[in-house]
């Protein structure tokens, strides 16, 4: 683990909000890849807060791309950027391209992610001493 690259690279996310699930991470993944990547990179350098890698959300993108989270893991360990993780994840989806970003586009429509915000918004809002 290269855990000086990967300091430089986490979010403090005992103070800060991973990503908005909506963020892309490169054209192949359009939503949750940047913000599954914050949270794994975060909680390598032990600074996830109250968020979680491989949570059920996370765990919905992996079957969607049918990518592992261990082996993504591993790679996200090396310190590589967002454009080495995007190449990686595209390399080793088993899920065909198209299917990928189609379902990340619907993803960025999921009312769901309305919840995911209003909890980002709190979470960041606590963290800024309440204003």
């Amino acid at each position: 683990m290269d855990t000086e690259r990967l300091r430089a690279l986490a979010p403090d996310l005992n103070r800060l909000a991973p990503r908005s699930p909506r963020a892309p991470l490169g054209q192949d993944f359009p939503a949750l890849a940047a913000r599954l990547v914050d949270k794994c990179r975060a909680e390598l350098v032990g600074v996830s807060g109250s968020y979680h890698y491989d949570c059920p959300l996370d765990r919905r993108f992996f079957a969607a791309t049918g990518l592992e989270a261990g082996a993504l893991r591993e790679f996200i360990a090396t310190g590589a950027q967002d454009g080495e993780v995007a190449s990686w994840m595209s390399a080793h989806a088993r899920s065909p391209r198209e299917q990928i970003v189609a379902w990340g586009r619907r993803w960025r429509w999921n009312p769901l992610l309305r919840l995911l915000d209003f909890d980002d918004w709190m979470h960041r809002r606590r963290h800024a001493g309440g204003r």
